[in-house]
């Protein structure tokens, strides 16, 4: 007797296991639509909450021709000025201790070349992180959202030209490092004399430098074109 009932309760319970299941694999599904649809909103939704994390990383939301979502014309400017005008007042330094050494002092006028040598290298070297490349732009991009996700402001070091600006900065490279070709040459004099047999060419040389520099300047300050 006890044998049929076992029996009996076996089979009643798989009946009802069937329908249970049946009926987990009906609210499995209705959830598993729910979240695909939860996550479409949330996509279509990004642009905004983008926009919103920028602003609370302390960064406008721009249009910037460079496509970088935190970089701003201001943000350009600044970062220009800040790597341009110290090394234009250092070049100034070095430029006033030559000409005060090139007639009576070989060797602290080969200083001052190197000096202006250094400064103008390192120049060069921050223009060239600041150019719009795509190993720059994937460095900035990186260095962005980084910042966003830890709620801190934008590094300098993600600030980049715009193309156009890119161009004229490649430009200056080129002639100061035409420029510091010959300073090297110049610095290796062995006399007073011959040092100052470069100076003609150094001028030149600088004039370049200085049409180039004058010219991103205004690149860098000029209103965009209306996008």
């Amino acid at each position: 007797m006890s044998e049929t009932y076992a029996a009996g309760d076996y089979a009643g319970g798989g009946e009802e296991n069937t329908r249970l299941g049946a009926a987990i694999l009906m609210i499995t599904g209705f959830i598993a639509s729910v979240l695909v649809i939860a996550g479409l909103i949330y996509a279509v939704g990004t642009p905004a909450r983008h926009a919103a994390a920028v602003i609370a990383g302390g960064c406008e939301p721009s249009l910037f021709i460079t496509a970088l979502p935190c970089t701003t014309r201001t943000m350009v400017i600044n970062q220009y000025e800040a790597t341009v005008n110290p090394a234009v007042k250092q070049l100034t330094a070095d430029t006033v201790a030559y000409r005060a050494d090139e007639r009576r002092n070989l060797v602290a006028a080969e200083a001052a070349l190197a000096a202006e040598v250094t400064t103008e290298q390192a120049l060069d070297n921050t223009l060239v992180t600041m150019m719009f490349t795509p190993q720059n732009r994937a460095r900035a991009l990186s260095q962005i959202t980084g910042a966003e996700m830890i709620g801190n402001p934008i590094p300098s070091t993600a600030i980049t030209f715009t193309p156009q600006m890119t161009v004229v900065a490649g430009a200056l490279v080129q002639a100061n490092q035409a420029l510091i070709k010959v300073t090297v040459e110049q610095a290796r004099s062995s006399s007073l004399i011959q040092l100052r047999s470069f100076n003609a060419k150094a001028a030149a040389a600088g004039l370049a430098v200085q049409n180039e520099m004058k010219l991103l300047g205004v690149a860098v300050h000029a209103p965009l074109p209306p996008g």
